[in-house]
Parts: C-alpha cells; sequence; structure tokens
C-alpha cells in the first residue's frame, strides 16, 4: 500500500462495522454459492444433454441482493454506481429542451403574466397628489414592499397595516403617531 493511501485511511479512522459485514457478505456469498450448485446439479440431471443459457436468468453484482440484505457500504456503492451510470444516459438539459422558432416563442409569450419592473417613487401620500387621487394608478407604481404595507379598500380607502386610514376617498389624512 503506497503512502497516500495509507495517509488517507489513517484521516478516515477506523470503520467498526467494515469487520462485521465482511463477514456477513462472506456467509451470504458462501450461501449463494451453495444454492447455485445445488440448483445447477439439479438441472444437470433433470435437462438430460439440453443446452441451457443461464447468463441471462438472474442479474449479477449487488442488483440480485435484496436491499435488506445489504449493508450500508454496500447501499452507498449501490447508489453510487447507479448515478454514474444514469450520468452517461441522461443529456444536458440544452439538448433536451427543443429549439424553439420566433414565431412559436411568440405565441408562448402571448399568455404569460407580463413583467413589470417597478422602482420606489416615493411614500404613498406623494403617490396619491401625483396620480390625482386615481387608486388604480396608484396601485400600478407602488413598490412590492409598498403593496404589502397598504390595503387599498372597495369604498376608496387607504389603510395601512395597523388599520389608520391613510386616504379617505377624497383627502389625505395626517398620520397618527
Amino acid at each position: 500500500m503506497n503512502r497516500s493511501t495509507r495517509s488517507v485511511l489513517r484521516k478516515l479512522g477506523t470503520d467498526f462495522h467494515l469487520d462485521q459485514e465482511r463477514e456477513d457478505r462472506a456467509s451470504r456469498d458462501l450461501a449463494e454459492t451453495e444454492h447455485r450448485q445445488r440448483q445447477f446439479q439439479e438441472e444437470e440431471e433433470g435437462a438430460e444433454g439440453r443446452p441451457q443459457d443461464r447468463a441471462h436468468d438472474e442479474p449479477g453484482g449487488l442488483a440480485a441482493v435484496p436491499e435488506d440484505q445489504l449493508t450500508e457500504s454496500e447501499k452507498r456503492h449501490e447508489q453510487y454506481r447507479r448515478r454514474m451510470s444514469m450520468g452517461g444516459r441522461v443529456t444536458p438539459a440544452a439538448e433536451r429542451l427543443p429549439i424553439m422558432t420566433s414565431e412559436e416563442r411568440a405565441e408562448r409569450d402571448k399568455n404569460r403574466p407580463k413583467w413589470r419592473p417597478t422602482s420606489f417613487e416615493g411614500p404613498i401620500e406623494k403617490l396619491i397628489e401625483k396620480y390625482d387621487r386615481d387608486l388604480e394608478e396608484v396601485q400600478r407604481h407602488l413598490t412590492l414592499g409598498q403593496s404589502m404595507k397598504y390595503d387599498f379598500t372597495e369604498d376608496g380607502q387607504v389603510l395601512d397595516r395597523d388599520g389608520n386610514v391613510i386616504f379617505d376617498g377624497e383627502k389625505l389624512v395626517a398620520p397618527h403617531k
């Protein structure tokens, strides 16, 4: 064992479950081997000269072992192996996405909501004065934070978070402090 491998193993520390896993794996392999030999002998006795292809009958490796019988390190290994095999099968997203023409893109974007960027134009009192008390226009010019802070009622009032009236439908109300 070279020095770098020894260094890595020293840093990893010892795995106390590794010996138990090895013993479990060895006993399971021994039982599987004995089972296969018995099956093979029974098939030879019953086959009477027929050639049989057993390579495709059962999967090999860890895939043949039920999930509940695998040890933790074997489960990690199987997960890693599956992830690596999937890596070659899945193409990057850019290759999977369809190529769209400008007409198709325009048709798709037609039904999407329009993003309208907003910027802070001032406090709500200034907006109400600027847009001549038109509350719909004021709502269009609010930032996200302002729209969360104020509530527009159906009778034309504007309330703050605490329920204080900012605009009563006709005139601005002095703030209560």
